[in-house]
């Protein structure tokens, strides 16, 4: 007997230290900045708690997770498990896919969205709570709820498209967030596991930019959420530390609904898995007039949000060292012309297909976009504008998308995006080749003219202010 006692002592000793330690010991690490020890994700619910500790089930978590939210977003597709699979891979040492982990600005993939027919992505690094958040009079509200399973948030986010957005302006991914464990693996083969073989540090395209733009990520979802710049100046500045539970919405199958915000742009519907840990919501805390952001919001709303371990920021796509990126907001996007100046021969064949292009064909009589877009995109985006500003995202996009509607359909966008990727400058490329601009015609003319005096009346400072071009005429 006294040999059983001594027996059992020691098995429920090694029991203890096999589920107590290391748990004592994740805690401590997540205590000093995740010294590579990971947090487990917590159950949702009571149903789960249930699930994951019944008398002699110890499952994989991630792998348990994974499978539960891999039923719940193909429910009535047909089942694809031989194509499909919900990626459950520890893509960092700090969290599985659904975590939206990032260590580094690089580990953003810049994708370029497709030329010639329409295509849509979702934004949801804003969403969380009944009310509106960030410094726009007319930011719409975008809630994040738990749904009743418990398994994850379903969200309202933006619904961006490259007729609204045109297509210079890329959209990025976090290589640690693809959902898609095929696709995933993939990009990590070609790409390496921090992303730094492709674009934006090389000009490789990822493959999880063509499987999105191809709208093969996910089976079933009308658009996918990925991150986004184009909003940034609508929300304050900066980044909220939290630590609770938080929807990881980065690749998240999203679906069209039909609704809109107050200014008539789509709003859909994200089906976004959930994880329990430390976050960063992406705006600033002080919302102004005394406003402060809250961690917990109550209810059965929680944040989408991403977690950077060593800083704390928010998500901050970077260019390679020294370079930036065209047609982006500031910080990170290139300023306008005269920047780059010289650095393309006029004369050259490049050059002199880009002018090409802005001209079109000369017997047509319509707005030549290319013109337009050029003279209100990048200063809606607030490249050259004196910041904070009190533009609306109404004002902003109302804009953009008159400049810019079927600048998706140019031929020879992608040179122009060349040209302007080596001048390192935005909006520029018609400037730094010197295109004529006796090859303006008068509607063209008419609708610069037009578009400036709008930009003007709500308080952007169009580039005919700052550098001289794209003026036009009444």
């Amino acid at each position: 007997m006294q040999r059983i006692r001594i027996v059992m002592q020691v098995a429920l000793a090694t029991l203890a230290l096999c589920f107590v330690l290391p748990s004592k010991l994740a805690a401590e690490a997540e205590d000093k900045s995740h010294a590579g020890l990971l947090a487990w994700q917590a159950a949702a619910n009571a149903e789960q708690q249930a699930e994951f500790f019944r008398p002699g089930w110890f499952p994989d978590r991630n792998k348990w997770y994974a499978e539960r939210y891999e039923s719940i977003i193909l429910r009535g597709v047909r089942r694809t498990s031989d194509i499909f699979q919900v990626n459950d891979i520890m893509t960092t040492l700090f969290g599985p896919a659904w975590a939206n982990i990032w260590l580094e600005g690089e580990n953003f993939l810049e994708c370029s969205p497709p030329q010639g027919r329409e295509f849509s992505y979702a934004l949801c690094y804003y969403s969380g709570p009944e009310d509106p958040t960030g410094q726009s009079a007319d930011n719409p509200a975008l809630p994040c709820t738990l749904s009743a399973s418990g398994k994850l948030a379903n969200c309202k986010c933006y619904k961006l498209t490259n007729t609204t957005v045109p297509p210079k302006v890329p959209y990025f991914v976090d290589i640690h967030a693809i959902l898609n464990k095929d696709i995933y693996q993939k990009t990590v083969e070609t790409c390496g596991r921090d992303g730094t073989r492709c674009a934006p540090t090389t000009s490789i395209e990822a493959p999880v930019c063509s499987s999105i733009n191809t709208n093969q990520l996910i089976p079933g979802a009308d658009l996918v959420s990925v991150f986004s710049p184009v909003k940034k100046l609508d929300y304050f500045s900066g980044s909220t530390p939290c630590r609770s539970l938080y929807a990881g919405c980065m690749t998240a199958p999203c679906y069209d609904t039909g609704e809109t915000d107050a200014n008539g742009n789509a709003l859909v519907d994200c089906s976004c898995p959930i994880y329990e840990g430390r976050f960063e919501i992406g705006q600033g805390a002080d919302q102004g007039g005394g406003n402060q952001l809250q961690c917990d919001l109550g209810g059965r709303n929680l944040w989408s949000a991403a977690h950077n371990p060593t800083t704390n920021n928010p998500i901050d796509p970077q260019p390679p060292a020294g370079s930036c990126f065209p047609d982006a907001p500031p910080d990170t996007g290139c300023p306008l012309y005269p920047a780059g100046s010289g650095s393309a021969d006029p004369n050259g064949a490049i050059c002199r297909a880009v002018c090409a292009a802005y001209r079109g064909d000369p017997a047509a009589e319509n707005v030549q976009v290319g013109y337009t877009c050029d003279a209100a995109l990048c200063t809606t985006l607030g490249l050259g504008q004196d910041l904070p500003w009190n533009v609306t995202m109404g004002e902003r996009f109302g804009i953009m998308g008159q400049a810019c509607n079927g600048v998706q359909n140019l031929d020879g966008l992608d040179l122009i995006t060349q040209v302007e990727t080596v001048a390192g400058c935005s909006c520029c490329a018609s400037q730094i080749c010197g295109c004529s601009e006796m090859d303006i015609n008068a509607q063209t003319n008419s609708e610069i003219s037009r578009l400036n005096a709008e930009q003007r009346a709500v308080g952007i400072e169009p580039q005919c202010d700052i550098n001289g071009t794209l003026c036009g005429e009444p």
